[in-house]
């Protein structure tokens, strides 16, 4: 049996990518104990080459048929669009007051 720190050296990857593979259920017959200092991870050597390493980039085609989810959308669509900025909080004759004072006065005053 193998650390989740073992297992990854052994893999030639780092130990948070084999915590997240752990957690998503990737590496086979892995299992959680209790220890003293807590729960550790127990994976059998036999699993190091039951698992095969991500190639980076982006994720392969789906087959035909293989479109469960595809449809998903998820809040963040649906929301309405962000105004792009805040609109101003004084009024007109404010503005026209402070552009005269500011022409007077040679800069903008506030």
């Amino acid at each position: 049996m193998l650390t989740a720190r073992t297992f990854a050296k052994e893999k030639g990857v780092s130990y948070t990518t084999i915590m997240a593979w752990l957690r998503d259920g990737l590496i086979p017959d892995a299992a959680q104990e209790e220890t003293p200092m807590g729960m550790v991870w127990q994976i059998p050597a036999s699993s190091l080459g039951k698992v095969e390493r991500r190639k980076p980039g982006p994720k392969p085609a789906s087959k035909v048929g293989d479109n469960v989810g595809q449809f998903k959308t998820t809040a963040a669509e649906h929301a309405p669009p962000k105004p792009k900025r805040k609109a101003s909080k004084m009024s007109l004759a404010r503005k026209a007051n402070v552009m005269k004072s500011a022409k007077k006065k040679g800069a903008r005053a506030k």
